[in-house]
């Protein structure tokens, strides 16, 4: 596939390039999901649309779908070698995310970039995880903190915001894991995968990611101290930093 102009959306999933990944899109193109060789992995009709839904996003992020390319049922169902129904769950959970946008008498399309949206999502989950890391950072166990650490020094060897994203995901997951409210646990994961885009833009940024790495060790300093409110502090400034980097880059505008 030939090589997107840079935009602030996908990640270049090339995980051995050895270089930080650049985000690509293509605007209001009209590329189907569909153009991909069939997807061939063991599946039940109880997880095809997760295994669906897994897939379109990561096409989404990683700009395969480019902004305002449309996402045609009949064609995604051939592709996973399904029904229609496993297929409409799917498009359900990535329009919860924000991925795409249902419109009438054309269907599912990649959502297109939304400040305001995107300032929206940060500050809900700002408000989620602050909540979430106060409660469940004074219960942090010794092997979770070690494993936190073990992750951040993961994230200094990833080579693409993809991969930088998934451990960075994995970090804050651990800090939150003891609030004992499964459903704040998930809604923090949704608001994760709904700003996933913008993050592995920032993060693509290596300057950024510098940032962000000093504020994750600020957050497991005051963890390791089972300081609740100290790493809800580092969380905000943290995410707000995030958010302001973006709302400041005049590709999202």
């Amino acid at each position: 596939m030939p090589k997107k102009s840079l935009e602030p959306n996908e990640a270049n999933p090339d995980e051995g390039s050895g270089k930080k990944a650049r985000t690509s899109t293509k605007r209001g193109s009209s590329k189907s999901a569909s153009k991909s060789k069939p997807i061939k992995r063991s599946k039940t009709f109880l997880n095809l649309p997760l295994i669906i839904s897994e897939e379109l996003r990561e096409a989404i992020l990683n700009g395969e779908i480019p902004l305002g390319g449309h996402l045609k049922q009949e064609e995604i169902a051939k592709r996973f070698d399904s029904s229609l129904i496993p297929v409409r769950e799917a498009l359900r959970t990535l329009e919860t995310e924000g991925l795409i946008t249902m419109i009438p008498n054309r269907g599912a399309v990649v959502s297109m970039w939304d400040p305001e949206r995107v300032r929206q999502r940060f500050e809900t989950r700002i408000y989620l995880e602050i909540g979430a890391m106060r409660k469940s950072v004074p219960h942090l166990t010794d092997e979770e903190l070690v494993r936190a650490e073990e992750v951040l020094n993961e994230i200094d060897r990833q080579t693409t915001a993809k991969g930088i994203s998934a451990f960075n995901h994995e970090f804050h997951q651990i800090l939150i894991s003891h609030c004992d409210n499964p459903y704040l646990m998930e809604q923090v994961n949704m608001m994760h995968r709904s700003i996933d885009r913008y993050l592995r833009y920032y993060l693509s940024n290596e300057a950024y990611n510098r940032l962000s790495q000093e504020h994750h060790h600020k957050i497991l300093e005051a963890a390791k101290a089972r300081d609740g409110e100290g790493a809800a502090k580092w969380v905000e400034i943290h995410l707000r930093e995030a958010l302001d980097h973006l709302e400041a880059t005049t590709q999202i505008e």
